[in-house]
């Protein structure tokens, strides 16, 4: 189970890390997404391909509506998985004109050129939110961004039929409960208690799950319990119903103290602390630096004894910040 979890992580990052994201929708097993992002064919071919993927292909009336509503609102040319593949004309009878899908087949039950001329040349496919048409250009040419199709296997149904609820797909979209076909390792929330919940092989954990996984679903900290995992929340919150989410205590004298770091209830009074290496200021909330020459202790600065390290041949006498040594009949001041 650790493995799984650990492969699951890793193709969530992978799908995510560096993304321009617009939005997706899954349907019939599949997810499509559109990236707005400039890459030329081969490059936007790339990156599908590293998230375990290929540019979209249209091979249905419906699979084009799709399309229409992913590039709704959006503006410019956008490749899908279409490429010339043959160094001849095709004949009148090849509904695709020569081009192949990037899936290796030329299958075309259904297709939506903007021109029926062949144009006999190694050309790549995009469209544009304008013109849903299929359009030939150059492949190099770096347009404005590019869909990518994955297989949507292990999807989990809704998490409600009608209680609001946000998802986060391993996709990077985001998507609420128009989405039907939820992808696996998608993180769900649903509202208004707010529970979070995980989409594992076709069907929805709890959180708080395994701690290793979005932090067990919960809002600061996931910890084992038995044998179990559960959620703890920082000091001057308490965890809320839905086992996950933290507020603020309404009794809690942190809750409006201003610590700039730390604070930590005393009864019904507080006290501020500082993380290492910085003291706490006159105020009693504020953290200050140490100044150069100076360390904490105790949570105070105070000054190091630069004569500790023997820097001077003679006499060496510490002051604030720096040191006097005395060689002979001449003195030197030494900063540090």
């Amino acid at each position: 189970m650790r493995n799984i979890i650990g492969m699951a992580l890793a193709l969530v990052v992978l799908r995510v890390r560096g993304e321009n994201i617009n939005d997706g929708f899954c349907t019939d097993g599949k997810c499509y997404v559109v990236h707005i992002e400039s890459k030329s064919f081969d490059a936007a071919v790339a990156v599908c391909q590293e998230k375990g993927g290929h540019l979209m292909t249209i091979r249905s009336q419906k699979v084009s509506d799709v399309l229409g509503g992913l590039l709704n609102g959006a503006s410019g040319n956008f490749w899908l998985g279409l490429k010339y593949a043959d160094n001849q004309c095709p004949n009148s009878n090849d509904e695709l004109k020569g081009f192949k899908w990037v899936t290796g087949d030329n299958t075309a039950h259904y297709v939506n050129w903007k021109s029926d001329l062949a144009a006999c040349s190694p050309l790549c496919v995009s469209v544009s939110p304008k013109v849903l048409k299929w359009t030939e250009r150059p492949c190099n040419d770096r347009i404005e961004g590019y869909l990518c199709e994955y297989d949507n296997t292990g999807y989990c149904p809704p998490l409600s039929a009608d209680a609001p609820v946000s998802y986060q797909t391993p996709f990077g979209f985001k998507a609420n409960e128009e989405l039907k076909e939820i992808p696996q390792y998608t993180n769900g929330t649903l509202q208004p208690l707010r529970t979070k919940h995980f989409c594992f092989d076709g069907s929805w954990l709890q959180a708080p799950w395994n701690c290793e996984v979005f932090n067990g679903g919960c809002d600061y900290k996931c910890v084992r319990k038995g044998q179990g995992n559960a959620c703890i929340c920082q000091p001057g919150f308490e965890l809320d119903n839905n086992g996950v989410t933290c507020s603020k205590k309404d009794d809690d004298p942190c809750a409006f103290a201003g610590c700039e770091h730390n604070c930590t209830p005393v009864g019904n009074a507080f006290a501020c602390t500082c993380r290492p290496g910085f003291q706490l200021g006159a105020d009693g909330k504020s953290c200050e630096d140490c100044k150069p020459g100076f360390n904490i202790e105790n949570g105070v600065c105070v000054d190091d004894d630069e004569c500790e390290s023997a820097p001077c041949e003679h006499d060496c006498i510490n002051t604030e910040a720096f040191v006097i040594t005395h060689h002979r009949k001449m003195q030197y001041y030494l900063y540090t």
